[in-house]
C-alpha cells in the first residue's frame, strides 16, 4: 500500500502542491490543442513565401476579410477594415471577437490581440451585403478573428503582474513618439532612454516631445540649476541624431513652429504615442485634428497637475493624412534584459567606438573604447549611467535611476530590508500562533 509523503511543514506541503497543479495546467492545455495558425503568414509553417501568399487569397475568396484593430475592450475587438492600399477605413467599423480555438493558444504574451494589428476577420453568417459588399440592416456588423498577420514593429514592456509575460503596447507602427512633460509631472529621463532602447532595438524611428514647455518661465518651480540640467538633457539627445521637439500642449499659439513641425514629422504614417502618466499625450493629439477629438480636462490647474485621463489603447484618423494610437500612461516600463552587445547597440553614439573585447560589457574591462570615449566626453555620462542601470537591472520602477546612483540603490535596499524584516515579524508571529493553539490542545488532552 503506497504510502503518502510526510511534509516536515505547511509550506512545503503547499509548495509541492503547488508545483503538481502547474504540471497538470500545463497538461490541459497541451491536450487537444489544434495546430498554431493564428499567424497565418508565418515562415514557421513549414510553408514558402508563394505557398501563404495563394493560402491568403483562398481564405479572401471565401468571405475573409483584412482589417486593422482600432480598439481593443476585454474580449471585443473593434476593427476598421482596411482599403485596397492597406490603410484602416475607420467608418467600416465591425465588432468581432476572437475564435475559440485560439484560447488555448500558448501565448508568452498578456494581449495577443493589440490596438493596429492586421488581422483576417469572418463576417457573421446571417449578414446581407449589398453590391458593394458593404453590411446591410446594421449600423455596428459582426464577425470572428481568425487569424493575424506578423507584427513589423512593436513597442513592449513586462507585464506588471506577471513578469515571464510580454505586455504589448503599440504594434505594427511607423513612428514612436516619447512624450514628456518637463514638469508637473518631472520629466524622468531614465524612462525616455528605455522607450529609446526599444524603438532601436525594432529599427522603429523614435521623437522625443517635452510638453508643458511653458512651466520653464516659472521660477518657482524651475530654478537656474534644473534649467541647466534641462537643457544639457536637450541637447544630449539632439547630438545623438533624436528630434526633439518642445511643445506647449495647451496653449499651442506659444509653440506654433512646433506644432508644424509634429504635423510634418506624422504626416503618411502610422503614429504610437508612449509616455508616462499626465504628460498631456491627448493633448498634442488634439492639436493634430484627429476625427474624434481626445478627452483632456483643459482646466490649468487640472492640467498642469498631470491627471491621467486616457483609459484604454485607440486607433484613430488624423485629419492630417495620418494615423495615430493614443495609449493610456504608464508608471513603469520595465523591459526584458539584454546582453551588453544587443544593449550597446540600441545607444546609437556607442557604435563608432570599438572595444579590446568583442564581448565588452563597457563597465569593468580594460581598453573599452566606450570607456575612453565617455573619459574624452565623446559620450555623455548621463547616457552612460542610463546604459549600465538597464544593463543591470537597477532602473527602478520610474526609470529614473541607475547602477551608480548611490543614493537611489541605498533606498532600494532599505526598502527590501524592510520587506523581508515585516516578512520574518508576520512568520514568527504565524509560529507563535502554532505554537499556542499545540499547547491549548495538549492542555485539553491533559484535562480529559
Amino acid at each position: 500500500m503506497a504510502r503518502g509523503k510526510n511534509y516536515i511543514n505547511q509550506d512545503e506541503r503547499r509548495d509541492h502542491f503547488q508545483k503538481i497543479e502547474k504540471i497538470k495546467k500545463e497538461k490541459r492545455s497541451v491536450r487537444g490543442r489544434n495546430e498554431d495558425d493564428w499567424i497565418v503568414d508565418s515562415l514557421e509553417q513549414n510553408k514558402s513565401k508563394i505557398e501563404i501568399k495563394e493560402y491568403i487569397k483562398n481564405l479572401l475568396k471565401n468571405g475573409m476579410r483584412r482589417g486593422r484593430v482600432i480598439e481593443v475592450q476585454k474580449r471585443n475587438i473593434f476593427i476598421a477594415e482596411e482599403n485596397e492600399k492597406g490603410l484602416p477605413e475607420t467608418e467600416n467599423l465591425w465588432l468581432c471577437s476572437v475564435a475559440k480555438r485560439h484560447f488555448q493558444r500558448a501565448h508568452k504574451e498578456r494581449n495577443f490581440v493589440v490596438v493596429g494589428d492586421r488581422i483576417l476577420f469572418e463576417p457573421d453568417s446571417t449578414i446581407e451585403f449589398d453590391t458593394e459588399g458593404q453590411p446591410l440592416n446594421t449600423d455596428l456588423p459582426r464577425g470572428v478573428v481568425q487569424h493575424s498577420f506578423a507584427r513589423t514593429s512593436k513597442i513592449s514592456r513586462k507585464d506588471p503582474m506577471h513578469p515571464d509575460w510580454e505586455h504589448v503596447m503599440l504594434a505594427n507602427i511607423d513612428l514612436v513618439v516619447i512624450v514628456a512633460s518637463v514638469l508637473n509631472p518631472e520629466v524622468r529621463w531614465g524612462l525616455v532612454d528605455r522607450f529609446l532602447v526599444q524603438a532601436e532595438l525594432e529599427q522603429i524611428p523614435a521623437v522625443i516631445v517635452l510638453n508643458k514647455v511653458d512651466l520653464l518661465t516659472n521660477t518657482n518651480l524651475a530654478n537656474a540649476e534644473f534649467l541647466e540640467t534641462y537643457k544639457r538633457r536637450v541637447e544630449i539627445y539632439r547630438n545623438i541624431g533624436y528630434e526633439v521637439v518642445e511643445i506647449c500642449a495647451l496653449k499651442p499659439k506659444k509653440t506654433p513652429e512646433s506644432v508644424k513641425q509634429l504635423r510634418r514629422l506624422f504626416k503618411g504614417k502610422l503614429v504610437g504615442f508612449a509616455g508616462h502618466s499626465g504628460v498631456g499625450k491627448s493633448s498634442i493629439l488634439n492639436l493634430m485634428r484627429p476625427e474624434f477629438e481626445q478627452i483632456v480636462d483643459e482646466n490649468p490647474e487640472i492640467f498642469y497637475k498631470g491627471r491621467h485621463t486616457t483609459t484604454y489603447n485607440s486607433l484613430l484618423q488624423l485629419d492630417i493624412g495620418a494615423y495615430a494610437i493614443d495609449t493610456p500612461g504608464i508608471r513603469s516600463f520595465n523591459i526584458s534584459q539584454y546582453d551588453a552587445i544587443t544593449l550597446s547597440h540600441c545607444f546609437p553614439e556607442f557604435r563608432p567606438f570599438k572595444c579590446k573585447y568583442r564581448e565588452c560589457s563597457h563597465d569593468h574591462e580594460p581598453s573599452c573604447g566606450v570607456k575612453e570615449a565617455l573619459a574624452e566626453t565623446k559620450i555623455s555620462y548621463e547616457r552612460y549611467r542610463s546604459y549600465l542601470g538597464i544593463l543591470k537591472g537597477l532602473s527602478f520602477r520610474e526609470g529614473e535611476g541607475d547602477s551608480t546612483d548611490a543614493g537611489m540603490i541605498a533606498d532600494l535596499k532599505a526598502r527590501v530590508q524592510m520587506r523581508d524584516e515585516e516578512q520574518l515579524k508576520n512568520k514568527n508571529h504565524e509560529n507563535i500562533g502554532e505554537e499556542q493553539l499545540k499547547e491549548i490542545m495538549r492542555i485539553k488532552v491533559e484535562e480529559e
